[in-house]
């Protein structure tokens, strides 16, 4: 496939930044053949694109029709960037939250978090003061409602998400993560600013690192989404925090990806290493960590021949 013109100079920008690294650090095995160094500068390029929509997006005069989930326009994202612009700091950290939890289906769109924040059209909204004020209420009212909220038809969790249950109660359901989030948030604050003070004291990638690890207390929120959740905050411009390196500890596809940079088809390397070695990449050639932890995970899909990947 031939390059994109758009994307030209951000090409050979990268090639010369991989090159003067390489020239210090020694080659990469996974990209010497010269059609895999080409996927893979393309994959870079595709994650730095995700990454500019949401500039695209703060940029954009928003209808409040998006904040609206009865509305066919409803979006998640752009209901946050309302919000906020409103003064609603709290609304908006939490439709982030959905947004992550549920993510958006490739034919159903965003049918659950519609269908869940705006309790089915019947009235109200699971928005952030009445989540915050009874979980167990929510969590009977996803219970009761089960078999509406699964009828026939497009539904279901984004592919990250894939894995994910609507239950109630079971420890392995959207009930006991929204539970486990709500716990998290307001353990000792009294909403998500006083939650991040602390984070946002300690400057954004040490603050990034406190935040993911304090996390683990979220049900279902394991390595992926506790990235994308602070990611997410951080490209809407509600929290001031940034990875201080890629996380492939626990990770599969990122971690094959970089082991395939690294070492080349045999690679074994351990996880912590990975990210050491791939730390020394992003500080030589200026690709922030989360870019470089998408690219590598969609590269090792397909290394020799570009495939574009929408998420």
């Amino acid at each position: 496939m031939s390059l994109r013109p758009a994307y030209a100079q951000r090409f050979d920008a990268l090639s010369r930044a991989i090159a003067q690294f390489e020239a210090v650090e020694g080659a990469l095995p996974g990209i010497v053949d010269a059609g895999a160094r080409r996927v893979f500068i393309e994959q870079i390029i595709d994650s730095e694109q995700r990454v500019t929509y949401f500039d695209l997006l703060r940029s954009r005069q928003l209808d409040w029709s998006s904040a609206d989930p009865d509305d066919d326009g409803f979006d998640p994202l752009k209901a946050a960037l309302l919000h906020h612009g409103a003064g609603n700091y709290d609304e908006a950290v939490w439709l982030t939250y959905l947004f992550v939890h549920f993510g958006r289906h490739r034919v159903a769109g965003w049918r659950y978090v519609k269908d869940v924040y705006g309790r089915l059209g019947q009235g109200g909204r699971w928005d952030w003061p009445a989540i915050a004020a009874d979980t167990t209420l929510f969590r009977y009212w996803m219970h009761d409602n089960l078999d509406e909220l699964q009828r026939p038809g497009s539904r279901g969790f984004s592919n990250h998400r894939k894995y994910e249950s609507l239950n109630a109660w079971e420890r392995t359901g959207t009930g006991e993560a929204v539970s486990s989030y709500v716990d998290w948030v307001l353990d000792g604050h009294s909403g998500h600013a006083e939650r991040f003070a602390e984070a946002i004291a300690l400057g954004p990638k040490p603050g990034f690192d406190h935040l993911y690890k304090s996390m683990t207390a979220v049900a279902r929120f394991g390595r992926i989404a506790k990235f994308d959740y602070l990611n997410t905050l951080r490209k809407l411009d509600l929290l001031d925090v940034r990875p201080p390196h890629t996380y492939l500890v626990g990770a599969t596809g990122p971690l094959y990806g970089a082991r395939l940079l690294l070492e080349g088809g045999q690679g074994s390397m351990r996880g912590r290493d990975a990210q050491d070695r791939l730390e020394v990449f992003t500080a030589s050639t200026g690709v922030e960590s989360d870019v470089l932890e998408d690219a590598v995970c969609n590269w090792q899909k397909c290394p020799t021949s570009y495939v574009r990947f929408s998420g």
